[in-house]
């Protein structure tokens, strides 16, 4: 099992003592249907379309950027920024030398280019890691051309559920893992923060990933390892974890386990000009 514990270690990918855990993650999450459908339809909020300039800021190992660089063609480009700069290396090797792709290691909370410089702008489960969010937001506008597009996509760690065989051993799993995010809230507030960031037109759009056998929701949220916190922290006792993973890999293998997460897709516009996809969103 993996010693690195994913809910903190995103933070800060290049101080953890195994970094292809957080490649391995992204390769993972990458391949699950619902994540597939949700990063589908970002694109198409997004209104990509050939000519455009894109930033994604936690590009991570670049499948998103090339995906959206192949919706804005020869004559559009696609910019990918992390804080990691294994990760930017990783992105770099894994990108066709022909791609209008190109990646930056920066701060996305103080981003290196001028004013205005992109027509849309995308943050995909990047800002429960970082403190201070809204002024990742803020800088996004400040390099988002009028007119253009700002999606985010990110958890509200207080939906997060698992079924368990006793109420308050679950909910000591729950609250520790959701806990343990720097932003474990995001997800409800990123429609306020777009607000306030001076965007307009903003919808947002819920959705709920389903997880219903034990060993991926525990590769996903490393369940038995949040369990092995909770009693070295002296909030379980050892036999009492013990049986709580027993019980939920046999409510897995009966069909009966569940766990669930809700997200939020928001999107915004930025005022000053005309936009393609404003007309395709409905305000809420």
């Amino acid at each position: 099992m993996c010693s690195e514990y994913l809910a903190t270690g995103f933070a800060n990918v290049d101080a953890c003592d195994d970094a292809s855990a957080y490649q391995q993650c992204l390769t993972l999450l990458d391949s699950l249907p619902y994540f597939m459908a949700y990063k589908e339809r970002s694109y198409e909020l997004l209104d990509l379309s050939a000519g455009l300039s894109v930033l994604e800021i936690g590009s991570g190992l670049g499948d998103d950027a090339l995906r959206m660089a192949q919706r804005v063609g020869a004559d559009g480009f696609v910019v990918g920024v992390d804080a990691s700069f294994m990760m930017v290396n990783a992105a770099v090797a894994r990108t066709p030398v022909d791609s209008r792709v190109g990646y930056v290691q920066a701060d996305a909370r103080d981003l290196p280019f001028a004013d205005e410089r992109f027509g849309r702008a995308r943050v995909d489960r990047v800002l429960q890691h970082i403190a201070g969010p809204e002024q990742v937001i803020r800088e996004m506008v400040r390099v988002l051309a009028p007119g253009g597009l700002l999606l985010a996509y990110d958890n509200d760690w207080g939906t997060f559920s698992v079924s368990g065989s006793d109420d308050e051993t679950t909910t000591t799993i729950e609250t520790l893992w959701a806990s343990s995010f720097q932003n474990r809230w995001i997800g409800r507030y990123l429609k306020h923060y777009f607000l306030a960031a001076g965007l307009r037109q903003v919808m947002i759009e819920p959705s709920v990933c389903v997880v219903t056998n034990f060993a991926l929701a525990d590769r996903i949220y490393n369940l038995r390892q949040t369990v092995e916190r909770a009693v070295a922290a002296g909030r379980l006792m050892p036999s009492v974890a013990h049986e709580w993973v027993l019980d939920a890999q046999a409510l897995s293998q009966s069909g009966g386990f569940l766990c669930t997460l809700t997200a939020y897709t928001v999107v915004g516009v930025k005022p000053g000009g005309a936009s393609a996809g404003a007309a395709q969103m409905n305000s809420r």
